[in-house]
């Protein structure tokens, strides 16, 4: 996660929090009562209410919340694609090219499965069983499905 982002909002927020020490300390222990006592669906309830009043009553808006939690799943999106690529790059000799009779391929190996049209440059891309959407066509990706082209064009029976 990006730790700017954090430290802005602490530095925005820390003022508020010393001024409303008193109101959050009573919410905290209001949770922790909440916990103990409620054993429902009313119990998280009643908890996203009390959070949301805390936040409303302290000044944080949820504008601010948003920005927080976007740019975290921004991050991990990221971190994800990032693992995706380096996972190309590595088993880039291990993957299979299959050419689907529907003017698709398939390329796939232990992490990955990519697939697209022969003539597009958008492909559609799984990590771990996990779609990542579609994916424009970067030399990265260029080179997982060439590489797996070659090894499949080297594994196939040559006619005398």
């Amino acid at each position: 996660m990006d730790k700017n982002v954090w430290t802005e909002f602490l530095e925005h927020n820390w003022q508020i929090v010393q001024d409303n020490w008193l109101y959050i300390l009573i919410g905290l222990v209001l949770l922790l009562v909440i916990l103990k006592i409620v054993r429902t669906l009313v119990k998280w309830l009643i908890i996203i209410v009390v959070i949301a009043g805390l936040l409303v009553y302290s000044g944080i808006s949820f504008e601010q919340v948003g920005k927080v939690v976007t740019q975290a799943k921004d991050d991990a999106i990221n971190k994800v694609q990032s693992e995706a690529l380096n996972m190309m790059i590595k088993e880039g000799q291990n993957a299979k090219y299959t050419s689907n009779g529907d003017g698709t391929f398939t390329v796939s190996s232990s992490n990955l499965e990519v697939k697209g049209p022969f003539e597009g440059d958008k492909v559609k891309v799984w990590y771990q069983g996990m779609s990542l959407g579609e994916w424009s066509m970067s030399d990265t990706v260029k080179k997982y499905i060439d590489s797996a082209k070659d090894l499949a064009a080297v594994q196939q029976p040559q006619s005398p």
